[in-house]
């Protein structure tokens, strides 16, 4: 016989757990089995499977039948718990001695402590208390400098299984989000949900969908063709189901097409963004409550356009250009583009007005218009389209000139109060290093490297509405971070320097990121 339970009003198992004796008039009672004398809040002791075990048998049924009949409601939850545990019971990290740069406006901080506690900064201390660190996985970060993880603002998803296969790789630069700027909707939104879900280790990801052209007869998962503005309205609908984060606009959209689109964007509460289409001056993007602009324009040089003092004239030709162009991806011909000319640009940099200029930032910073200039493509502008626009040398000087005037031009906004965002166009397995170019030539621009480093790190973070989540290093925020061997507030390309990244929370050797697989 087995003891009496201290109570009276049952047997204790072989197995220490509480069992009451069966009643002839009701279904014994179990609880979740969570283990051997488990207490809960309300103090009643909770049998162990192998109680259950043992009472079965007694009763001379097969175990597995009555565990799955008095169970079923709780086996679900049985089962799952496990599975959910190691989220929410991650070992505390500990990073100490570091150089805490936190993307903030503050001084680098010293010999601190950075602490984390599952996927979130718990604290940061200043005095030293090993006492408070003893149940912690302890990272030495003598010398070295800890960093918020870094943005790449403008990334394309070519679709799901090479967007995929390239997310090691973000996380080996230190790239712990991601703005895609055109991809498949349906490869996009399902790499957001895999890498939100964790299924796949790799970067936050932000979408736009494709990018909405105008009536082109091009066949590319990439983009969406919009012919006419009930077509257009359809598509930000579409878009708006699928929850995009943004909704973004290219090169191609006529004018009317471009402003049902602002239109429908509004009334469906979401975002603008993109390229600036070559019949819509620089300065109506803020009527049209567009929030970014990429490639300070685009291909038609649209903000360098509107400095100028023959405004007026190049938006002509500009025009004159577009409408041929269209014509010629019909015909399937190839088309004159008189911005990448000597004549052109000679011209165009002859007539930039400051006033002017002056007068388009102050727009832009007054309406918090926020710009990506993508540099590190801006500078091969003219070398990407030398053989298919046959391209004189006279043509190529020149195009550097424009991209000299550029990088002026960035650094201008950037006095002026714009804000600028750190990004690099091109496929995902080409953005990590892509994106430490980026940083380098934004200095080379004139920006300082904290500058530089927030443009890729709290500013991004600002622009997308999570600051106050993640972005810098600091209490309650994501522990999205990157520990580098060598300052970057010295020179920026130290953020190449990677010694290791904390993706929410979990720590990764810069060793370990290069064996992680893509599944």
């Amino acid at each position: 016989m087995a003891n009496k339970a201290p109570n009276g009003k049952g047997r204790l198992s072989s197995c220490g757990g509480l069992m009451r004796c069966p009643s002839p008039r009701r279904k014994p009672f179990f609880r979740v089995p969570l283990g051997p004398r488990t207490v809960p809040p309300e103090g009643r002791i909770i049998p162990s499977v192998h109680c259950l075990i043992l009472r079965v048998k007694k009763r001379n049924q097969e175990p597995t039948v009555f565990v799955m009949r008095h169970m079923r409601p709780y086996l679900l939850l049985f089962f799952v718990v496990p599975a959910i545990a190691p989220a929410f019971g991650q070992p505390k990290l500990a990073i100490e001695n570091v150089t805490l740069i936190d993307g903030t406006d503050r001084a680098p901080q010293r010999n601190v402590t950075v602490v984390v506690e599952g996927d979130k900064v718990s604290e940061i201390i200043t005095t030293h208390i090993r006492a408070k660190l003893r149940d912690a996985k302890i990272i030495e970060g003598k010398n070295k400098f800890l960093i918020p993880g870094l943005w790449n603002n403008d990334l394309h998803a070519v679709n799901y299984d090479k967007a995929k296969a390239a997310l090691p790789s973000l996380l080996s630069y230190g790239i712990t989000s991601v703005r895609d700027m055109g991809a498949p909707l349906n490869d996009v939104i399902r790499l957001r949900a895999d890498t939100a879900s964790r299924f796949l280790r790799g970067p936050t990801i932000y979408v736009a969908g494709p990018l909405l052209e105008g009536p082109v007869p091009v066949q590319m998962p990439l983009i969406v063709d919009l012919f006419n503005e009930r077509q257009a309205r359809e598509e930000v609908r579409d878009l708006k189901r699928h929850d995009v984060d943004y909704v973004e606009v290219d090169t191609t959209l006529t004018p009317e097409l471009y402003w049902v689109i602002s239109d429908e964007v509004q009334r469906e509460s979401l975002r603008l963004v993109g390229h600036i289409p070559p019949k819509i001056r620089a300065d109506e993007v803020i009527k049209a409550h567009q929030e970014n602009v990429e490639h300070l324009g685009g291909r038609f040089l649209n903000i360098l356009v509107a400095c100028s003092s023959e405004e007026q004239e190049f938006n002509r030709v500009l025009a004159a250009t577009f409408d041929d162009l269209l014509q010629a991806i019909k015909e399937k011909r190839p088309v004159k583009e008189p911005q990448f000319t000597a004549a052109f640009d000679k011209k165009l940099l002859q007539t930039f007005d400051e006033q002017k200029a002056q007068q388009l930032f102050r727009l832009y910073a007054q309406n918090r218009v926020w710009q990506t200039p993508t540099l590190f493509v801006l500078r091969t502008l003219w070398d990407s389209n030398r053989d298919n626009l046959k391209l004189n040398e006279q043509d190529m000087d020149y195009g550097k000139k424009i991209f000299a005037k550029d990088m002026d031009i960035v650094l201008q906004m950037k006095r002026a109060g714009v804000p600028i965002l750190a990004g690099t166009d091109g496929q995902y397995s080409q953005g990590g290093d892509a994106l430490h170019s980026e940083l380098s030539l934004l200095v080379q621009a004139g920006l300082t490297p904290l500058e530089a480093l927030q443009s890729a790190t709290s500013d991004s973070a600002e622009f997308m509405g999570v600051s106050r989540t993640s972005g810098t290093i600091e209490p309650g925020k994501t522990a999205d971070m990157v520990l580098l061997n060598a300052n970057p507030l010295d020179d920026v390309a130290n953020t190449r320097q990677i010694g290791a990244v904390v993706l929410r929370g979990k720590f990764f050797t810069k060793e370990e990121l290069t064996a992680i697989p893509s599944r």
